[in-house]
């Protein structure tokens, strides 16, 4: 009913998406609540419209004339870290697996690159973009999540799109679209993650250590005991928003809460604090070796939506006890 109102009241809708979101209505939430979608609907087709085209022509200045021989080192190093990085995105997913997914990640990336000299782009944010992609493919084609995670519905370049539930090229150009400013809107709440030197994830990671210090002292004597420090674990849950951690589903599901709170950079920090506290009693019992190992590959893809819930709400409940400024 709120997505159905003249004006969409965001306030309301972030409360409800907050808490989890119905998968067919997960693409304009997001859309909206990431401010790509205006609220007001009279408004909505004249700007998305306007937004897509703009891409389409950054597509154009940036990715299809690019020439390795006259590009700069900066574009250069950017258009070849990604198509290095292309492969390894989301590996569990068949779908990034496909070659005109791969296409249009290549294209958001680069032109997200180009546009955002500051940060550039940096191992990690290729993950980002695939949420969005599952959601609108879904919301494009109408198939079931199995056929979308397998890319069946994407098919082979240049496959006929007749029957069946096959994307055809032009949905697949709005998907991408849609894709870029999304993901823009996102890191705009992230940025320091991102900056080339890391030092905004390293404040994260020092961050998470001075709350599990507060919340279970004995697990961080006994990572001091082991030497274990937890730049060497952690660096990747805030580099790729522990998306290496999760099934695509939970993945869904914590998004639908970290798109609903604007200042999800911090929030997170709180999500991995709850998930390390999961396994305080197993993590104690390890040595170095062991504990590396574990964290780098935590028994959490078998995870359910009930399990994210409750990781969200033990993280809301640090959140609201404690300010940044009293850690």
């Amino acid at each position: 009913k709120v997505l159905d109102e003249e004006i969409v009241n965001l306030t309301e809708l972030q409360g409800l998406c907050w808490s989890g979101c119905p998968p067919d209505q997960r693409a304009d939430t997001w859309r909206l609540l990431l401010r790509y979608m205006p609220a007001n609907s009279d408004r909505r087709e004249a700007k998305m419209t306007r937004l897509r085209a703009e891409y389409a022509d950054a597509v154009v200045k940036y990715f299809d004339s690019y020439d390795p021989a006259s590009a700069s080192p900066y574009d250069r190093t950017m258009y070849n870290q990604i198509a290095v990085d292309l492969p390894r995105t989301n590996p569990s997913v068949q779908l990034f697996q496909n070659v005109r997914v791969q296409g249009c990640l290549h294209r958001i990336l680069y032109v997200w690159a180009i546009r955002h000299p500051g940060t550039g782009y940096v191992q990690g944010i290729n993950d980002l973009v695939t949420p969005f992609f599952f959601v609108f493919l879904r919301e494009q084609t109408g198939a079931g999540d199995e056929d979308v995670s397998s890319g069946s519905v994407v098919g082979e370049e240049g496959a006929a799109t007749q029957g069946g539930k096959l994307v055809s090229a032009a949905q697949l150009d709005l998907i991408e679209a849609d894709c870029y400013h999304c993901l823009t809107n996102l890191l705009d709440n992230a940025q320091d993650n991102y900056v080339l030197d890391s030092r905004g994830i390293q404040e994260k990671v020092f961050m998470l250590k001075r709350i599990i210090a507060r919340l279970d002292d004995k697990l961080v004597a006994h990572f001091e005991r082991m030497e274990v420090e937890f730049l060497q674990f952690a660096f990747r849950w805030f580099n790729c928003l522990l998306m290496r951690e999760f099934s695509l589903p939970c993945t869904l599901r914590l998004w639908d809460t970290y798109v609903a709170e604007r200042a999800f950079a911090v929030f997170h920090v709180y999500v991995c604090a709850a998930v390390l506290l999961a396994f305080s009693k197993e993590l104690q019992a390890m040595d170095f070796q062991e504990i590396i190992v574990f964290l780098q590959n935590l028994p959490t893809h078998t995870w359910g939506e009930a399990q994210m819930d409750l990781i969200v709400a033990q993280a809301y409940s640090w959140c609201q006890q404690w300010s940044t400024s009293h850690l």
